[in-house]
């Protein structure tokens, strides 16, 4: 009978344990992007962001020149996100893009 009770103990430990690996913490940040002025400007930032593994959305706004971005952030972290952005050669919430990366952007896309 002990042994029956300590096992349904430790598989329901284990069970809580298995789940809690799989978790998701899901969060929306919110990315300023100067030099984000156009529709072909954010398709850069829209593309790259879609080829993460984490990141389920980046949604623009062209007036604001931010970028919505929802990710998990068990799989990354704010500066994972920030990290993209500049090196696509975009400015983000004030970290400088990469110079050479920014030559490649369309012309709008660089000031």
């Amino acid at each position: 009978m002990k042994f029956r009770r300590a096992a349904v103990v430790l598989t329901a430990l284990l069970s809580s344990i298995w789940v809690g690996c799989f978790r998701q913490d899901i969060k929306t940040l919110v990315v300023t992007v100067p030099q984000m002025k156009s529709p072909e400007c954010s398709k850069v930032i829209q593309d790259a962001m879609s080829r993460i593994e984490g990141i389920y959305s980046a949604e623009p706004d062209l007036a604001a020149r931010t970028m919505a971005v929802t990710y998990d952030s068990k799989k990354l972290s704010i500066k994972n996100v920030e990290y993209l952005i500049t090196g696509l050669g975009f400015n983000a919430n004030g970290e400088a893009g990469n110079p050479d990366a920014r030559k490649n952007l369309p012309a709008g896309c660089r000031d």
